[in-house]
C-alpha cells in the first residue's frame, strides 16, 4: 500500500490557484474547454507554444551559415505527359 501512496505522490500534484472566475470562463469559453483543469492546461500549453516561437523567431537570420535540412522524400520530378 505504501508503494500505491509514493506512486500517486509522484504522478499527481494539487496546488490551489486563486483565480478570477469570470476570466476563467471566458477561458473555457474561448478555448471550447470543460474543466477547470483541462483549461489551465490548455492555456499552459500554448503559452509555451507560443514562448517557444518567439525564440524560434528571435533567431530569425542570425544563422546565415545554417542550410535547409535533408527532405525525407525525394523531390517530385516532373509529370510526364499521357
Amino acid at each position: 500500500m505504501a508503494d500505491a501512496d509514493a506512486s500517486c505522490i509522484l504522478l499527481c500534484m494539487r496546488t490551489t490557484l486563486d483565480l478570477d472566475a469570470d476570466l476563467l470562463a471566458a477561458a473555457k469559453a474561448a478555448l471550447g474547454t470543460n474543466s477547470k483543469t483541462h483549461t489551465i492546461e490548455v492555456a499552459l500549453q500554448m503559452a509555451i507554444a507560443q514562448a517557444a516561437r518567439h525564440r524560434l523567431a528571435a533567431l530569425r537570420g542570425t544563422m546565415p551559415s545554417a542550410r535547409a535540412p535533408r527532405r525525407r522524400r525525394p523531390a517530385r520530378t516532373a509529370r510526364r505527359p499521357a
